[in-house]
């Protein structure tokens, strides 16, 4: 019996992650990347993930549950966390080709 593993939505927009990457190569890094490998692209995903579970660490256990899916916050608020994430996904694609060593000209 095989058991297909669900796999969770995207998290990142990967194409255009990877013109951004590309962006940020020529721009601060001469242009020496000129690929983008699954593995990078996974890399932010997860980082980006990691970020995400990091807004709220604390015990959830005790607190009292919202009635029949009652939102707390209004769409404004989605839509400033929105701009927030997106800040975020572009410092984490930043750092990572700033840092990735100069062997090769694919970002991995």
């Amino acid at each position: 019996m095989n058991e297909q593993t669900e796999k969770a939505p995207p998290l990142i927009r990967r194409s255009i992650v990877k013109k951004y990457a590309l962006k940020v190569s020529k721009e601060r890094r001469a242009g020496k990347f000129t690929r983008v490998s699954e593995d990078f692209l996974s890399s932010v995903e997860v980082d980006l993930d990691s970020a995400i579970r990091q807004l709220v660490v604390a015990d959830l256990s005790e607190v009292t549950a919202l009635p029949d899916d009652k939102a707390l916050v209004t769409g404004e608020a989605l839509r400033k966390a929105s701009l927030r994430l997106n800040t975020l996904a572009q410092l984490i694609i930043h750092r990572k080709v700033m840092r990735h060593p100069t062997l090769g000209i694919t970002l991995k």
